[in-house]
């Protein structure tokens, strides 16, 4: 069979077009990133494009919010409650006058008390002159002395949990005082204004288990106890609750909804210092495996709602979240059943309207088997139709970060942002659940009045300084000079651009909302101490610009923002904004990646990991190659048949089947 040049023609440009105007398709590999030290997942995808091209996309139809329900765009209330180092690392710095009941604060410590409060005092200064002895150096003040001991991590260092940090007030009362003052002031009223101001409806506000647990010192010759991983006597409450109490008035006052989240376990769900125990390994064994310890975080439910209804707050807490981070090796049934006597127990006590949100475990994709939602063929939650009312108004909740694997600081600004676009399509991205017809996953589960969605309760702006490492030098430089590292650090306008291309792009593939999957997502976090997890801090954000002004709640991102591809090509590419810390170079060779990997040559992300990425394929680029390879096919037969017939030769300048960047 003989084609004609025209048919030829006529078919490859057919294709070429169709290729061309189509979305991008992915070729998902199953994919799991999960990094021995990080403190959350991050969302693992990578793109395999060439260099981006200009490209001008049609400005789509804004996606239809096709339930009455309103996007969810909130904040967390960080190392407030439960408190974090690298959020406010001058609360760990304690000194010797600090545990003898010499309080005093450091210059730009957001915990300090105003200025005209009575109590409230600098630290001295610290007059370090460096001794060496021989090949030993040691530091001497004149007051102060820092409280060091050696950590989990065989490192001399400032307490590094709310574990260490309580031990190291050996009189309670003390360490009571100092927490409280924190307490008091790290939140305040103007703050919440502020995040009113900028858009958000909700606050994620994280609890300790132990928040309102009456304890004696387990020093004490009347304590028994002696394992502290079981006994938790060793927390100091301290005035959480009351603090907790006056936020929420105040958000009552502003319109906002409250929704608490119990952050910590009793032996730690994940090893996580956010669990209130850092650990050197990270499991949720000590906590599943031990029916006492899971006895003891529904008790802490139940405290929590107790007291929410007591103190009339249940017009202003809308929502609950049963446990921050399970890690990956929690027994799935222990979690499954913790899950639903959670749920019980916040809907007897604030109502069956109540929010519940649970972690996935940083797999959200194992919970899209339909097990969880729907019901059993012929059981009484299905005849009696109790389903509907049951998981109405649940969320199932996924952290993601790019920060926590080192694999991806190398990443340049497009390349993080081509990195988030692939949320949904990733194995355990924000749209990998909830659905109706598993594994299809055509219809999702809220549209059919079951009300399981989808949450991305943390993420930030972070892309490319480890926080272990940073903290080692913010802390070593309060010990040395009273000051943290970094705390006067600028970022630059160009930074500050891609900071605000980087969280437009994030809100609009959390929220997924072509999907229709999701209810919407919280930042991590509202504020931070200093500047070197400046990235972090969404109130900066917002003074500075680089986060964006929030669409209506009616109204997705996507309606605002634009399309994630579209938020790619008006990203600033220079790899100048990047600044990798630690330095890429001190990295060992297996973390190391190729920085064109996403947008050149394909390769896998982590080619020399134990791990498979995401392929994608840019058909507009294949479409160019089939145009050219035929427009040659097609000369060499136009020429032979010339030579043939003898035809005059045409000048075929300007005529191309290619298609210029500016029109793909």
């Amino acid at each position: 069979m003989h084609w004609t040049p025209l048919l030829l023609i006529r078919s490859v440009t057919f294709l070429s077009k169709a290729l061309v105007e189509s979305r991008e398709y992915t070729f998902v590999q199953e994919s799991h990133f999960i990094s021995a030290i990080m403190n959350d997942r991050v969302t693992a995808h990578a793109s395999s494009s060439g260099t981006i091209p200009k490209r001008t996309h049609k400005k789509q139809q804004a996606p239809t919010n096709v339930d009455p329900k309103k996007w969810i765009r909130g904040v967390n209330l960080g190392g407030w409650l439960v408190l974090e180092r690298y959020i406010t690392p001058y609360q760990f710095a304690i000194t010797s006058c600090h545990i003898q009941g010499d309080l005093c604060w450091y210059e730009g410590q957001l915990s300090a008390p105003p200025t005209d409060h009575p109590d409230y005092k600098l630290c001295p200064a610290i007059n370090a002159i460096p001794k060496t002895n021989n090949t030993e150096t040691t530091i001497e003040r004149e007051t102060c002395e820092p409280i060091l001991s050696t950590s989990v991590f065989d490192e001399l260092d400032y307490p590094i949990d709310e574990w260490t940090l309580a031990q190291a007030f050996t009189d309670r009362s003390i360490g009571e005082k100092w927490l409280n003052f924190h307490f008091d002031n790290f939140i305040s009223r103007s703050d919440l204004v502020a995040l009113r101001n900028a858009g958000l409806s909700h606050l994620r506000v994280p609890l300790p288990h132990w928040i309102l647990q009456q304890r004696q010192d387990p020093r004490s010759a009347s304590s028994n106890h002696t394992d502290w991983d079981v006994d938790e006597d060793v927390w100091i409450a301290g005035d959480r609750w009351k603090y907790f109490v006056r936020m929420c008035g105040w958000a009552r006052e502003l319109g906002l909804e409250v929704w608490p989240d119990i952050h910590t376990a009793p032996g730690s769900q994940n090893g996580f210092d956010n669990s209130g125990v850092q650990k050197v390994e990270h499991s949720c064994q000590p906590w599943s495996s031990n029916p006492a310890h899971v006895e003891r975080s529904l008790r802490s439910i139940r405290d929590v709602v107790r007291g929410v209804v007591e103190e009339g707050l249940s017009d202003v807490v809308t929502g609950f979240g049963l446990l921050n981070e399970p890690f990956l090796d929690c027994d799935f049934d222990v979690y499954k059943k913790f899950m639903e006597d959670g749920l019980d127990i916040v809907r007897d006590g604030l109502g069956k309207e109540t929010a519940v949100f649970v972690h996935d475990q940083f797999s959200a994709s194992k919970y899209n088997d339909g097990s969880w939602w729907l019901p059993q063929q012929g059981s009484n939650l299905e005849s009696e139709g109790l389903q509907h009312q049951r998981y109405q108004n649940t969320y199932l909740d996924s952290h993601y970060y790019q920060v926590f694997a080192e694999q991806f600081r190398a990443l340049s600004p497009r390349q993080h942002i081509a990195f988030t676009c692939q949320g949904e399509t990733h194995k355990d991205g924000a749209a990998s659940c909830c659905y109706s017809d598993p594994p299809h996953n055509r219809q999702p589960s809220l549209s059919q009045g079951k009300g399981v969605q989808r949450l991305v309760s943390e993420w930030s702006c972070a892309t490319d300084t480890l926080v272990v490492d940073m903290l080692r030098l913010v802390m070593k430089a309060i010990r040395r000079n009273g000051t943290a590292a970094f705390s006067d650090r600028i970022i630059s306008p160009e930074r500050m651009a891609f900071l605000n291309n980087f969280a437009q792009a994030q809100m609009v593939v959390y929220e997924t909302a072509n999907v229709g999957v999701s209810g919407g997502w919280f930042y991590w976090t509202a504020k931070m101490e200093g500047g070197a997890f400046a990235e972090w801090d969404f109130l900066r954000g917002v003074r500075e610009g680089w986060i964006p002004k929030l669409p209506s709640k009616e109204n997705s991102s996507q309606a605002v923002f634009g399309t994630c591809q579209e938020i790619i090509f008006r990203t600033d590419d220079d790899m100048d904004i990047i600044h990798e810390y630690p330095p890429r170079e001190e990295d060992p060779p297996a973390w190391q990646l190729d920085d064109d990997v996403v947008i050149s040559h394909g390769e896998s992300l982590l080619e020399n990991g134990p791990w498979h990425a995401i392929a994608r394929i840019h058909f507009h680029w294949i479409a160019v190659a089939i145009v050219a390879c035929s427009a040659l096919v097609v000369l060499r037969l136009c020429v032979k048949r010339g030579k043939r017939h003898s035809y005059e030769k045409i000048d075929s300048n300007g005529f191309s089947l290619h298609k210029t960047r500016e029109e793909l």
